[in-house]
């Protein structure tokens, strides 16, 4: 997180004034026609005296909304050379971003679904009700601590947030990050890796254009909440190809091209349908019976390692795990679960340890030690690359490499008893 601000902050110095991102979007109005009345005019036509029978179509339903673009900050008055005068609004750039993206969707996924403007001052509306709030713009964010509670809130219900920088803003990167950082404090914001889901949902989006250079990588920044991914933040315009603007008038611009933004888009509106489930799960509380409270003389404690990365990636599953222990395998357990740090924490008090993640994490010499020292006098650790990332299994290699460099992983073959029942 640190790194990806501090990069922010780099590429904003190179620009002298944020308002300079916040321009009109496209070509200039046309001067509006003028209207002059003739000297003659054609008399009303006579009422039938019998009313006709009109035969009217049926609207169909209105489709539920998907997207809430959020409006914030302020505007901007832009004079043209023609004399006209646009205003534009930090929060609506680009008028057609959103509908685009879901005319796309539509016709080419048959997801049919409607945005509508949704204001954070008023904003009461559940997950269900608008799965995605969207925030773009090329100035920068500064929410109020109500504007905080009401996304983290949000956030932590199972709703998904986009931030995205309309035209490759840096200040509008940068405080998205660090608002993001204040309203979910204790996720850690990452670089997606490659072979994340949000990149192959409907399309494999491995290679893309943006205006400064051809054939790159896509990026995205995110924050997890679970397995979910709670918000993304794209450095570079994802709207402008949306709609397929060109914002000619702002020269350090820097978006997607029509078809990459495309695919990335279409990619995001899937994800935040397909996972939505996942984060009205992770949502819901721990809810435990009067049977599974019983005091218990010989208990299992379910302890989970907590690292510097995303660790906690699925929230109530470790309470199924022993609920389902309890009842199929006549295994007493108690509902106490556990967070702990290699470091500070009296390991041998546990019978196992249990770590997960989906992206980056480091250990300290400290509790490289403490572990190596556990496993040594007996301890069990189990690991569970969540997402199947090749990001995480890539640190936990290195990780045990350095705990035990005289050893290596090795696969487990099925004929051993741990895959074997009873």
């Amino acid at each position: 997180m640190k790194y990806l601000i501090a990069v922010s902050v780099l590429m904003a110095s190179l620009y002298a004034n944020e308002d300079d991102f916040l321009r009109p979007v496209g070509k200039p109005p046309k001067a509006k026609p003028q209207m002059r009345q003739g000297g003659e005019a054609i008399p009303p036509l006579p009422l039938p005296a019998t009313p006709l029978r009109r035969s009217e179509k049926k609207r169909p339903p209105s489709p539920a909304t998907l997207i809430g673009k959020v409006i914030w900050g302020s505007y901007k008055d832009f004079k043209w050379e023609n004399g006209q005068t646009t205003r534009v609004y930090d929060w609506n750039m680009i008028p057609g971003d959103c509908s685009s993206l879901l005319k796309k969707a539509h016709k080419l996924m048959k997801m049919d679904y409607k945005m509508q403007t949704s204001d954070l001052s008023t904003f009461n509306a559940t997950p269900a009700e608008i799965p995605v709030l969207y925030f773009s713009g090329g100035r920068s964010l500064k929410f109020t601590e109500k504007n905080r509670e009401v996304l983290r809130k949000y956030m932590m219900s199972g709703g998904m947030v986009w931030f995205d920088s309309t035209v490759g803003s840096p200040y509008f990167y940068k405080s998205a990050l660090t608002e993001l950082q204040k309203i979910i404090s204790e996720s850690p914001i990452k670089r997606l890796p490659d072979d994340h889901p949000v990149f192959h949902m409907i399309e494999d989006t491995n290679v893309v254009n943006v205006k400064s250079k051809k054939s790159v990588k896509p990026v995205l920044d995110g924050v997890y909440i679970g397995s979910r991914l709670a918000a993304v933040v794209s450095p570079f315009g994802l709207g402008v190809g949306w709609d397929n603007a060109n914002p000619h008038l702002i020269k350090k611009a820097n978006y997607y091209d029509h078809k990459s933004s495309i695919m990335l888009g279409l990619n995001l509106v899937a994800y935040s349908v397909g996972y939505f489930r996942v984060g009205q799960s992770h949502a819901k509380a721990e809810v435990f019976r009067k049977e599974d409270l019983q005091e218990n003389t010989d208990p299992l404690i379910f302890a989970q390692i907590r690292t510097n990365g995303v660790w906690n990636t699925e929230p109530g599953a470790a309470g199924k795990l022993l609920r389902f222990m309890n009842k199929n395998i006549n295994v007493k357990t108690s509902f106490l679960l556990r967070t702990i740090k290699l470091d500070k924490d009296k390991l041998e008090d546990y019978p196992f340890l249990y770590l997960s993640g989906n992206t980056d994490f480091r250990f300290t010499e400290k509790e490289r030690a403490a572990l190596r020292n556990y496993i040594t006098n007996g301890g069990f650790l189990l690991i569970n690359n969540s997402l199947g990332l090749k990001e995480f299994q890539s640190y936990c290699r290195k990780e045990l490499k350095q705990i035990f460099p005289k050893y290596k992983l090795e696969n487990i073959p099925l004929t051993h008893r741990k895959f074997n029942k009873g």
